[in-house]
């Protein structure tokens, strides 16, 4: 990674290339699920290339797959091939490799429906100077993190993990540092279990064509092939 990183930097951590998303074998083999993986990625890294806020955008992994994702998209790629299995890890050993940049945005990549006007307004939300922003998912987790610095809190990526977040926040440096909640509707998804992925092919034709265009085609080409939805 070049020391010039670009003043916010776009990061996405993908574990799981090949055989992710788990807790999908009842409903997908290993390769409609490394399927799905692709096209969630590939809807959540367009939107953060197209968003004005975003320099530059990172997808880190420890995957081999994932590299290749990276190339394909046309993004860098940050090697974690070292580094012990854990997510919150692996943001860490981001924010080190990004410590230079003014500020990162670290998003999950089974966030789909972000839009890259959903991108810009999370990062409008941050005051200036430090900060911490969170965009909360549904269930209380974190779908969105923008730190300035990049090390400014460490991450708790977990159950709850937006009220962690806010937490830390509080309790950084002497005095602690601006936290905002970012509550946007399309942050709020992200897929993880089979019931996600049926709220996903019921509720995408209600919504604009351009969102998730990727998780779309994956959707139909998979019912075309099967002869029923999920």
């Amino acid at each position: 990674m070049p020391p010039d990183v670009g003043k916010l930097v776009a990061v996405v951590p993908v574990r799981g290339l090949p055989a992710g998303k788990r807790r999908l074998a009842a409903l997908l083999d290993v390769n409609e699920r490394n399927g799905l993986v692709r096209a969630m990625l590939d809807d959540a890294v367009a939107a953060l290339t197209a968003a004005e806020s975003i320099d530059r955008v990172v997808i880190a992994s420890r995957d081999a797959a994932a590299r290749d994702e990276a190339a394909r998209l046309g993004v860098e790629f940050l090697d974690q091939t070292e580094l012990r299995l854990g997510y919150n890890r692996a943001v860490s050993f981001a924010q080190d490799a990004l410590a230079e940049s003014d500020a990162i945005l670290v998003v999950p990549a089974d966030v789909p429906l972000i839009t890259p006007d959903a991108v810009d307004l999370l990062v409008s939300t941050a005051p200036d100077g430090p900060a911490v922003v969170v965009a909360p998912a549904h269930n209380g987790g974190t779908n969105g993190l923008f730190l300035r610095p990049p090390l400014v809190i460490a991450p708790q990526f977990g159950p709850s993990s937006a009220r962690a977040h806010a937490q830390s926040a509080a309790s950084a440096g002497e005095a602690g540092v601006p936290f905002r909640e970012a509550r946007i509707d399309v942050w709020a998804f992200d897929l993880d279990t089979p019931s996600d992925l049926r709220w996903l092919q019921q509720t995408l034709p209600q919504l604009p064509e351009a969102i998730a265009p990727n998780s779309r085609r994956w959707l139909a080409a998979r019912e075309a092939r099967t002869g029923a939805p999920i």
